[in-house]
């Protein structure tokens, strides 16, 4: 710990940057915003289906429109760019607050989606990932750590607004504390870290054809497979979690209690993540991260009686911490600091996508009466095969030090 203490005693502000976005994007996650839908599906009459098919949706066109301007954190100014995605929050709640047709709730859910589990995600680890270098794990942990202080403390928050007023009264106290995370960000010396290059803005043409490369080269089949399992089970999973926690039999106090358990054990291992990244490399640990999750599963799956639960939600636990660092450090490490918010938001969008279509496929397998232990089943064989390909970056690292020894001896020829 003292590591880190004197890490963030030197690294404060570009720190709580990072903190206060992840954090404040807990407006956009699921996990938030799940506790408007009983409200929204009353009001406007709407099915659990239904609502299904527009949430999906919108994330989907989020995903569109991240991969669009994603990249803009490369080359823009980072306070504008930073000011106009917390308003796009804001006025997503206001939207959501004041709807009175469906069609206004799914532009609201468009902006939340974007603005929170979107942007603000990815212009905090894209700043930690490439301001810092040699503390780059350290910097990635402590802003990850927005991520499960949200999940303990938001809920809290809302759940209270819902109790004393109403879901409207709960979305304006929302867009209340975004317009003071406006004036805090307003206040802090973000050009201090803000390393963007003005003059590396690339034409859409130029654009699609760095992406093109991207999905031709070997690093990102690599990459991909754990990025679209992890997100896909995370919210497959969460998204039915109190149906599976019926099915089951598990009191509803026990599983939220478990539930909090996931978030302590997320937040201990976003900082220890952080420590092995800058003491191994992510790439020496990106083979690994997901195993948890897979133990987890078949916990899940296996384990009869109220301790699956809690065996699940701890180990999914320390892979969720893991996640959040080794994923995001290993493209800087992979593909350099200069176009991390272009890699990076080409796997966002890929990410948020697999996040849409996973409620949708999971929602069809419990239609179709698939058990719960089958689903949680067919998860860890996915994640086993992800696991299995991701030995494959030890291969690709030796033809990466292949190419530089020869670049070294090209260099010594001339």
């Amino acid at each position: 710990m003292r590591a880190y203490y004197l890490f963030l005693k030197n690294n404060f502000n570009p720190v709580a940057f990072g903190w206060l976005l992840t954090f404040f994007s807990s407006f956009g996650q699921t996990f938030l915003i799940s506790l408007f839908v009983p409200f929204i599906l009353s009001q406007f009459q709407l099915s659990r289906s239904e609502f299904g098919s527009y949430y999906a949706a919108a994330t989907l066109v989020s995903s569109l429109f991240l991969l669009q301007y994603g990249h803009l954190v490369d080359h823009s100014p980072l306070r504008p760019f930073t000011t106009r995605t917390i308003l796009l929050l804001v006025s997503a709640c206001l939207l959501l607050a004041f709807a009175v047709h469906p069609a206004m709730v799914f532009l609201a859910l468009i902006g939340l989606r974007l603005g929170g589990q979107g942007l603000m995600s990815h212009i905090s680890l894209t700043v930690m990932s490439r301001h810092f270098t040699v503390d780059r794990g350290k910097a990635l942990s402590l802003s990850s750590l927005g991520f499960p202080m949200g999940e303990m403390i938001f809920p809290l928050i809302i759940g209270v607004a819902l109790s004393y007023w109403n879901w409207q009264v709960a979305l304006f106290i929302s867009a209340a504390m975004l317009v003071i995370l406006l004036f805090v960000i307003r206040q802090q010396n973000v050009e201090a870290y803000d390393v963007a290059t003005p003059t590396a803005e690339v034409s859409g043409k130029e654009k699609w054809a760095f992406y093109r490369s991207l999905v031709n080269g070997k690093a990102f089949w690599i990459l991909l497979p754990p990025v679209v399992t992890f997100s896909f089970i995370g919210t497959g999973i969460f998204f039915y979690q109190y149906i599976f926690a019926e099915e089951k039999g598990w009191p509803l106090e026990y599983y939220s209690l478990c539930f909090t358990g996931y978030a302590v054990v997320r937040f201990l291992f976003s900082l220890y993540g952080g420590l092995l990244t800058d003491r191994l490399s992510a790439r020496t640990l990106f083979p690994f991260y997901l195993i948890p999750l897979m133990l987890g599963l078949l916990a899940l799956a296996i384990i009869p009686g109220k301790f699956a639960a809690l065996f699940f939600l701890l180990l999914t636990g320390i892979s969720a911490g893991l996640s959040g660092i080794i994923s995001n450090a290993i493209i800087a490490e992979l593909y350099g600091s200069e176009k991390v918010g272009l890699v990076r938001s080409f796997f966002s969008m890929i990410m948020v996508f697999s996040s849409a279509v996973a409620p949708i496929i999971v929602g069809s397998l419990l239609d179709h009466h698939i058990a719960m232990n089958d689903i949680a089943l067919g998860c860890a064989a996915l994640v086993l095969v992800s696991c299995l390909n991701s030995f494959r970056i030890r291969l690709l690292q030796q033809d990466l030090n292949e190419t530089a020894n020869l670049e070294i001896l090209k260099t010594d020829i001339v």
